[in-house]
């Protein structure tokens, strides 16, 4: 916005500067036109209610008088390029400001929005199914962790079990190994005597 304000501040100062300029030469030029005129009148002769004014000073007259319409219509031609100058340069920073205020509106309009997978999402939106997305998988992780603890326990529990249970079949077979052995010995030694009985 200062951009806008410092241009036309400018162009402003400068219409300002060359009106003053314009009107003080004006005068200026009025003054000594006017001072040659009245000197030319005072100095002409008079015929009757006529005056006669001797050809050199009219054409000296008219000289400066022309000098003077040149010099002004120069000044007036220069003013006048000079405005459509500014006035092109002011149409230019419209044009930009124009230009920036869109590229402005854009901007706001993209960092608004978020591409994600092929479609347009706005800030918000795209932040709240995020957070939800990241919400859903804590607690999918949370619960697969409280079931793999719970699977570990129970899986801990059937190796104690297990564990429990080789050691007492271990311990059965071994007792019943002995006490088939000492049976066979028993029988063995019952064998014997009745063959030495015989």
């Amino acid at each position: 916005m200062k951009s806008i304000h410092l241009p036309l501040l400018v162009f402003s100062l400068a219409l300002y500067i060359a009106t003053e300029s314009q009107s003080t030469a004006q005068t200026n030029a009025s003054n000594t036109l006017r001072d040659q005129w009245t000197s030319m009148i005072n100095s002409a002769e008079s015929y009757n209610e006529y005056k006669i004014i001797k050809l050199t000073k009219l054409q000296d007259f008219r000289g400066a008088f022309n000098d003077s319409l040149n010099s002004y219509s120069a000044k007036l031609a220069e003013l006048k390029t000079e405005s459509a100058q500014l006035k092109t340069e002011v149409e230019s920073l419209k044009s930009d400001l124009t230009e920036m205020s869109n590229n402005w509106q854009l901007s706001k309009s993209t960092n608004a929005e978020i591409s994600f997978l092929g479609l347009t999402f706005r800030k918000s939106f795209y932040n709240a199914l995020v957070w939800s997305i990241i919400a859903l998988l804590s607690i999918v992780v949370f619960v697969m962790y409280s079931r793999i603890k719970r699977v570990c326990s129970v899986v801990k529990r059937v190796k104690g079990a297990y564990s429990r249970i080789s050691d007492e079949y271990r311990s059965h077979r071994y007792q019943a190994t002995e006490h088939q052995i000492k049976l066979k010995r028993e029988l063995q030694t019952a064998l014997n005597k009745l063959e030495m009985a015989e």
